[in-house]
C-alpha cells in the first residue's frame, strides 16, 4: 500500500524560506504538484539552489560517514554503561581502570 504525502504546513510557493524548501524536497515530503514548482524555482532561486545542493551533500556524509567503533571500544564503553547503570552516585567509584589505562591515552 503505497502511502499519502501531506500538505507541508506553509505553501512554499507564498512563503520563500529556502531552508525549509530545500528540506521538504530533498526529503520527498513535498507533494507532487509543488516538486514541478520547485523544480522550476530552483532555477531562478540561488538561495534556493545552494540550500538543496547542501542538503543532499549533508545527507551524503551522513550515510557515509558511519563506521563502526573498534570492538574493544565498543566493549569498553558498553562496560562502563553498565557499570555507570548500577546507580553508585559517586561517578569515581565505578570507573574501570581498565577503560582509562586503554583508551584515554588512545590506546
Amino acid at each position: 500500500m503505497r502511502s499519502r504525502r501531506t500538505e507541508p504546513a506553509i505553501d512554499i510557493r507564498s512563503q520563500h524560506d529556502p531552508e525549509v524548501n530545500a528540506s521538504l524536497y530533498v526529503s520527498s515530503e513535498l507533494p507532487r504538484r509543488l516538486i514541478r514548482w520547485f523544480e522550476q524555482h530552483l532555477l531562478e532561486c540561488d538561495d534556493c539552489w545552494q540550500e538543496v545542493w547542501l542538503a543532499r551533500r549533508g545527507r551524503f556524509l551522513a550515510e557515509h560517514a558511519r563506521e563502526l567503533a573498534p570492538a574493544g571500544l565498543r566493549d569498553a564503553v558498553r562496560g562502563e554503561v553498565q557499570i555507570s547503570a548500577a546507580g553508585d552516585d559517586d561517578p569515581g567509584r565505578g570507573r574501570s581502570w581498565l577503560f582509562d589505562r586503554r583508551w584515554r591515552r588512545g590506546r
